[in-house]
This record gives structure tokens, C-alpha cells and sequence, in this order.
């Protein structure tokens, strides 16, 4: 039997955002398809993860070689992030990222790296594209929103900024030979692309996280 083991974050581990309780919650991903054809699904996701957390309990979970194994990594909407306080209090001096640019890089290739290195067929996820008006009102809530906005520019620098990192995710498949799950394009492309963000501006809501679903299991399939 064939392991799907998925590394990412809450948007892979299924969190959204419900406006009836005011709070997160965990829409169980559904990949009954690939388990009917075989396939034994480990989502290891963690909400808040960045590629440093991957680094460390890839190597845990992933400790013999093994061609059965297929990995699937997503991250970066984390690594992209700022300490939004910060910024609120002092945005006339210098932030840094949550992982930089170069930083995310290296550590993302040397996953990948030790995932083929231990016979894993990888495939990477790029990003699911945040709404900057959301986002933009969500990391200001109770802190100076002219503040934030005069330090970022712009409001759609949010989106350039998780773009930039998107492009990384898609250059390191590339780099790779290992397939996309593009998720991006398909969000990008719905007609119905605000009913499947939150009111955060960055979690899929629960129509969202079908959306996911159904890309993940064709590509995987499609991979087969």
C-alpha cells in the first residue's frame, strides 16, 4: 500500500475560520477517493508551521527508505508572516519575515532533497492566494491600521509579499522534477473565489477546503 504523508500547515491540515462560533475550526480533509484506490493518507499539518517545523519532523516520521511513500509538502503562509503588533508599534523601523526569503529556500530544498533521498515520490504544493482587502483587516484588528498599511505601502503588498514566496514553492518543484499541486491556479480561477476565503483573508472556507480536496486527489492520482 502506497503512504501519502502530507507536510504543510492549517491550510493543509483543514482550519477555517466559522463565523457562527467566532473562531477556528478543523474541517477534516476528505481523501476517501485515494484511500479507496489504496492509498493510506498521514496528514502531519500543523496549523502555524513553517518549512523549520518540516525540517524537523520530516526526518522523525520519514526514517526509512521507502519507494512507497509519496510526500506532499505545503509551506509558506507562514514563513511569509510578520509580528503584525510590531509593526503596528514601530513602523517606521526595519521587520523581517517570520523565515526569509533565502532562508525558506535552503530549508525547503533540503526537505525535498531528503524526501527523494529516502525513495519518496515528492510533490509540492504552491500557495492558496490570500485576499489583501480581509487580510489587511483581520492583522489590524485592535492595532493602528494606518499604521500597518503606511509601513506595508500598500494593502496589496500582502499579496506580492505571499506571492513571492509562492514563486519559490513553484521554483523549487521545477528544480526538482516533482509535480505541483497547483492549488493556486484553481482558487485564482473560481468565479465564486470569495466564498472560498474566510473573512481572515487567508483560510479557505469549508467550500475551500472541498476545493483543495478534489486538486490533491486528482494529482495524486494523476501521478500514480
Amino acid at each position: 500500500m502506497s503512504k501519502l504523508l502530507i507536510f504543510g500547515d492549517s491550510i493543509l491540515k483543514g482550519v477555517t475560520y466559522a463565523d457562527s462560533i467566532g473562531k477556528y475550526k478543523l474541517c477534516k480533509p476528505d481523501y476517501s477517493r485515494l484511500e479507496e484506490q489504496g492509498y493510506e493518507v498521514i496528514n502531519l499539518s500543523k496549523m502555524g508551521a513553517t518549512i523549520n517545523y518540516c525540517e524537523r519532523v520530516l526526518r522523525e516520521e520519514i526514517t526509512e527508505y521507502d519507494e512507497n511513500n509519496i510526500v506532499l509538502f505545503e509551506y509558506g503562509g507562514n514563513d511569509c508572516d510578520y509580528r503584525w503588533k510590531e509593526v503596528s508599534d514601530s513602523p517606521e523601523t526595519e521587520h523581517c519575515a517570520a523565515v526569509s526569503h533565502e532562508r525558506f529556500e535552503d530549508m525547503y530544498r533540503d526537505c525535498v532533497a531528503y524526501a527523494k533521498s529516502m525513495g519518496a515520490e515528492v510533490l509540492v504544493s504552491n500557495l492558496v492566494p490570500l485576499d489583501s482587502e480581509r487580510y489587511m483587516n483581520w492583522i489590524s484588528r485592535g492595532l493602528n491600521y494606518d499604521s500597518i498599511l503606511g509601513w506595508l505601502g500598500d494593502k496589496n503588498m500582502l499579496y506580492r509579499w505571499h506571492e513571492s514566496y509562492n514563486r519559490i514553492t513553484e521554483r523549487i518543484a521545477d528544480a526538482f522534477k516533482a509535480k505541483l499541486v497547483d492549488l493556486r491556479s484553481v482558487f485564482l480561477t473560481a468565479h465564486n473565489f470569495e466564498n472560498l476565503i474566510c473573512k481572515d483573508g487567508i483560510h479557505p472556507t469549508e467550500d475551500g477546503h472541498k476545493l483543495i480536496c478534489a486538486t490533491v486527489t486528482k494529482a495524486v492520482l494523476e501521478n500514480s
